[in-house]
């Protein structure tokens, strides 16, 4: 099987923005050039399990989150509906989201839903 780059890619900079880390930040933390992680994130180049290992800690994510699309079994909730949204917000409405849905998780235990 082979890996599909590009959604490790576009995790990495899924990731990396809702983080508000830039790319030569990014790059810094892991001690690599300053155009290299443009290049992972447009699948231009394959990133080693060297680095993807340094991304994922540089990030604070596990490197499940990165892969799991190209995993068969991952313990990861990264693939979720729900994180999939959650990916596509700021802070704020990432709070807002997690709030609401602590408080409906609640109801439906409290109502045995």
């Amino acid at each position: 099987m082979a890996l599909d780059y590009e959604s490790i890619g576009k995790r990495i900079k899924g990731y990396r923005t809702q983080r508000n880390i830039s790319q030569e930040e990014l790059s810094e933390r892991i001690n690599a050039g300053p155009r290299y992680i443009t290049k992972v994130e447009n699948a231009v180049i394959r990133p080693s399990l060297e680095s993807l290992v340094y991304i994922a800690n540089a990030l604070n994510v596990s490197s499940d989150d990165l892969l799991h699309d190209n995993l068969t079994v991952s313990t990861s909730r990264a693939g979720s509906e729900i994180h999939r949204l959650l990916l596509d917000c700021n802070l704020d409405e990432q709070k807002m989201l997690s709030r609401t849905v602590q408080f409906m998780k609640a109801l439906l235990r409290e109502f045995g839903i």
